[in-house]
């Protein structure tokens, strides 16, 4: 048995999914459905398959704790045409300051078994552990310098962790604005000086209409949706 990077060299053209294997089409079923089993997926994580191809899985991590918590972060898993033998690639929509991140990818690069790919050893459920894990203080604490993707983020974090701290502060606040959440409702305000979009307009001209997107709610709705979640514990 081999194992292989968990992370793509360049980015992979998109397969059309009449053009993946019945035995591959299987593998990917077996893998979401294991995601919905009790503790299948971590808390604050929500995937869904995209309608643009079985190979691409659309997410959003929901950070409620340590440095990066209150961060709203959508990425994306893509899946090689040689899954399970090769592993996937997680990329994350907007620029997300860690260590572990490269700044010019956005592909989130995973430590320790996970770093090199264990087919039908390693599976979804545990990168996304990994995932959540490495956003949290103890797991930033233990990554050395050579590990590290991102050297300017990992010095900071060891040796100005005020300057870390603000700057994923000013991040956090950034991905949960409404501009950010709702970029069609609430557009961004131009900049003479910046033409750049928004992270919520890059991530749905990049990943198209098939995209996780956020759709506001009103009081009223608010109130149903919390009636209905009480009745269903309550059950």
């Amino acid at each position: 048995m081999f194992s292989s990077p968990l992370r793509s060299p360049r980015p992979q053209p998109p397969v059309d999914n009449q053009d993946i294997s019945p035995l591959l089409a299987a593998e990917l079923a077996i893998e979401f459905n294991s995601l919905k089993a009790p503790n299948g997926c971590p808390e604050g994580i929500y995937i869904t398959p995209s309608r643009e191809g079985l190979l691409r899985w659309n997410g959003v991590f929901f950070v409620h704790r340590g440095p990066y918590a209150g961060s709203i972060l959508r990425f994306i898993i893509l899946f090689p045409p040689t899954y399970p033998q090769n592993g996937p690639t997680l990329r994350f929509d907007s620029d997300v300051f860690h260590p572990m991140v490269d700044p010019k990818t956005k592909i989130w690069h995973a430590r320790g078994r996970l770093s090199q790919w264990k087919p039908r050893i390693d599976h979804i459920s545990h990168l996304l552990y990994s995932l959540k894990k490495s956003f949290k203080s103890k797991e930033l604490d233990s990554i050395t310098e050579d590990e590290a993707v991102n050297k300017q983020v990992w010095s900071l974090y060891h040796h100005s962790h005020q300057t870390f701290l603000s700057l994923t502060s000013q991040r956090s606040l950034h991905s949960s604005a409404r501009s950010t959440l709702f970029p069609d409702e609430y557009p961004a305000p131009p900049s003479p000086t910046r033409t750049r979009k928004s992270s919520g307009q890059s991530m749905t001209e990049e990943l198209g209409k098939a995209a996780i997107r956020f759709r506001e709610i009103d009081g009223q709705e608010e109130k149903r949706l919390w009636e209905g979640l009480k009745r269903s514990l309550e059950g």
